[in-house]
């Protein structure tokens, strides 16, 4: 992690939620931006694209799996639209106002459930590999870890040797297999800890509920926000080929296609997807 990153603690909702964080690098009236990770990811797993983004804006890089309950009355939320209200719930507390929302994958469906339902104000969508109603997710795998032997197996990834981790997110990555034990280490801080796996399977239980619900709401109203999608053309999670379905559910929407990319494109491509951003940015306030 960057040296200019600060890792901090907040109460949010009566629930506690760790961060990262690197301030602007001066005064500025720039809108913030705000990061959400993917499913099993940390906000760590985004140092290297935050060190890459402008120095004018704040950046904050949620750590959603890092939630605890500050008591018994509070629960974990596992279900979209109760993860997004503890997002909006974060920001407030932070005193982040109109954020460009930054979603990769898991993160980027919470950014499409915070815009569709209007639970904060928003300047703008950047959505890295999203999985979304339209295509955007694979049913029959998610169907396939709340099987008995699917759980199973998830619960035993705590114990399975380094290298063998590597090689399952260099299959979700493009081609050149970009993901290295530098990468890893960050991931490896969720996968080591069964508890935070079963959340994570707690999720995929509501997954097709959730996803339903997307889906008809975003079928009844485009999101108006300026958005720009960011695809790997090798993604083998979210494939591409699922964008054209969502784009139709965006108001005002480009999308970059980053040719033998797959699905972590912040390790995959820090620069050029800092450069993406970066350009994109340079348009809105």
């Amino acid at each position: 992690m960057s040296s200019a990153l600060e890792r901090k603690e907040v109460i949010a909702g009566g629930i506690r939620l760790q961060y990262i964080e690197r301030p602007a690098d001066g005064p500025s009236a720039k809108k913030p931006l705000l990061l959400i990770h993917g499913l099993l990811a940390t906000a760590e797993t985004q140092a290297e694209l935050i060190a890459l983004l402008p120095a004018d804006r704040r950046i904050v890089a949620l750590d959603l799996l890092s939630a605890t309950p500050v008591d018994r009355s509070h629960t974990l939320p596992v279900h979209f639209d109760s993860l997004a209200a503890l997002v909006t719930e974060f920001a407030e507390a932070l005193g982040i106002h109109d954020p460009v929302l930054i979603g990769h994958s898991h993160g980027g469906v919470l950014s499409l459930n915070i815009a569709t339902f209007h639970r904060m104000p928003v300047s703008g969508l950047v959505l890295l590999c999203p999985a979304h109603p339209f295509e955007g997710y694979r049913a029959h795998v998610v169907a396939f870890y709340l099987k008995p032997l699917g759980r199973q197996l998830a619960l035993c990834i705590p114990f399975a040797p380094a290298w063998a981790i590597l090689g399952a997110y260099n299959d979700a990555a493009g081609p050149g297999k970009p993901i290295t034990y530098k990468h890893l280490g960050h991931y490896m801080r969720v996968l080591r800890k069964r508890k935070t796996l079963k959340r994570v399977l707690e999720m995929l239980k509501t997954w097709e509920e959730d996803m339903d619900s997307m889906r008809a709401s975003m079928q009844q109203t485009a999101i108006p926000q300026s958005t720009l999608l960011i695809w790997g053309d090798a993604d083998p999670v979210v494939p591409i080929s699922s964008a054209a379905a969502l784009e139709q559910h965006l108001a005002a929407s480009e999308r970059i296609t980053l040719p033998g990319r797959g699905h972590l494109l912040a390790e995959e491509a820090p620069q050029e997807l800092a450069q993406h951003i970066t350009a994109w940015l340079s348009l809105r306030a």
